[in-house]
């Protein structure tokens, strides 16, 4: 049966693989819909296959662009990918469509499937308990993928400047449809609306072989929540992922979760698969153990990071290349991907807590990650002060993860050398420029 599954799977990628943008998927979605989408194996196997697409260089080039937006990186040897090396020296980014266009179509190409899969799962005979239980957890899982898809559309192409983020599609594409842009607000709502349905559907999904969880949904409510600023329900999800008991920090031992092993930190892990390019594409940028690495942390930003030395993760996870400081999160080229973790849990609950009012709690959060790593506890004079000593903690942490320049974004800070005004406009992706072409109802974000 799982190697059915996996055939299924991998005839699914093929049909939805000769699709060139989300405004172009007829036949083959529809083909796949009505051959594939009719049974439980069949939803199966198309939750499979959209993880396939998310688990290819959708995780990568959010984890590289970021950084290369933020200017925490700098390029030690030649970058076999010329994208990054425009992205990390903003060069003439406006004409950067491929690199847009690429995660684009992923994102398009996954939400079309989960489409496809809500819209089918009602149709699905439930003749017993185990049948019925599945059709929750797969239209769960669909809804999960959604709305992860959208946060992430969200956080490359909204633009405060416009207000405009991506248009938001519910149901299957048809080729009539020329969707508008929905607002940034929107998008948010559409996220979170996505995320509580899943959460609603997967409440006794503890364990799925690498996929999500309840635990998976509940942490993403936590970093959605936490990103679009309701510090209260941020605070809460985080709080449930804590207390489950089905994560554990691991004192000492700061490179667990980049491994070809699942940590009792990670909440929610791409696994590794043969001729994986997301967690190869990472080897080369970052490895030491890779011939000509690619990246190392800038000056600045190692500046920034490097307050503590004694701090674990400082001394064991960046080795001083003489030219550069190389980071040790992807040195294994087959490891599993750290997507959610429980230190980010405990980031966002301490400065949540903080945010309301909460100091001392939110103290008791920050030194407990400090002992995690090492570190002596510390105090705070005030509010400011605690928020800036959690800020510093969350950017050691999330070093390289591609999750601080969205912090930024949050707080509305100076960014890759831009101030604040400037970099709101400046630092997204366009939208592809096939995609204005086909649709006249898409606004273009601003060219600068």
């Amino acid at each position: 049966m799982a190697n059915i599954k996996y055939i299924l799977a991998f005839n699914i990628i093929l049909l939805l693989s000769s699709c060139s943008d989300f405004l172009n998927l007829e036949p083959e979605t529809s083909l796949s819909s009505a051959v594939a989408f009719d049974n439980i194996e069949g939803i199966e196997a198309g939750i499979n296959g959209a993880y396939s697409i998310i688990h290819s260089d959708w995780v990568e080039r959010q984890y590289i662009f970021a950084e290369c937006l933020m200017s925490s990186v700098k390029q030690v040897n030649a970058l076999s990918n010329s994208n990054y090396t425009q992205a990390l020296t903003h060069e003439n980014w406006s004409d950067l469509f491929n690199i847009s266009g690429y995660f684009w179509q992923m994102s398009y190409r996954t939400i079309d499937v989960s489409n496809q899969i809500i819209q089918a799962i009602p149709n699905i005979n439930a003749d017993n308990d185990k049948t019925a239980a599945d059709k929750a957890r797969l239209e769960g899982e669909a809804y999960f993928l959604r709305g992860l898809m959208y946060f992430g559309l969200n956080r490359f192409f909204a633009q405060p400047q416009n207000g405009l983020s991506v248009p938001i599609l519910t149901t299957p594409y048809q080729p009539d449809q020329f969707p508008f842009r929905a607002s940034i607000e929107e998008t948010k709502a559409q996220v979170i609306a996505d995320l509580e349905q899943a959460e609603s559907l997967m409440q006794n999904i503890e364990s799925n072989d690498g996929r999500a969880t309840i635990w998976s949904v509940r942490g993403m409510l936590a970093r959605a929540y936490f990103e679009f600023k309701d510090y209260q329900k941020a605070q809460e999800y985080a709080n449930l992922v804590i207390e489950s008991g089905r994560f554990a920090l691991k004192d000492g031992q700061v490179g667990s979760a980049y491994s070809t092993d699942i940590s009792s930190e990670n909440i929610f892990t791409f696994l590794s698969a043969a001729n994986d390019r997301a967690a190869n594409n990472l080897y080369e940028r970052f490895s030491i153990n890779n011939a000509n690495v690619q990246l190392s942390l800038s000056a600045d930003f190692w500046n920034q990071i490097n307050q503590e030395p004694t701090d674990l993760r400082i001394d064991e996870l960046h080795t001083d290349l003489g030219g550069g400081v190389a980071c040790h999160k992807y040195d294994v080229r087959n490891m599993n991907i750290p997507f959610l973790r429980l230190p980010e849990m405990y980031l966002i609950r301490a400065e949540s807590k903080a945010e309301n009012n909460d100091l001392d709690g939110g103290l008791v959060d920050l030194n407990r990650l400090r002992q995690r790593v090492g570190l002596s506890a510390t105090d705070y004079v005030n509010q400011s002060d605690l928020l800036e000593k959690i800020f510093h903690n969350r950017t050691v942490e999330m070093s390289m993860e591609g999750q601080n320049f969205h912090n930024l974004k949050r707080l509305e800070q100076p960014i890759g050398g831009y101030p604040w005004e400037e970099a709101r406009f400046k630092l997204v992706f366009f939208i592809p420029l096939k995609e204005i072409q086909l649709n006249p109802n898409l606004i273009q974000n601003e060219i600068w």
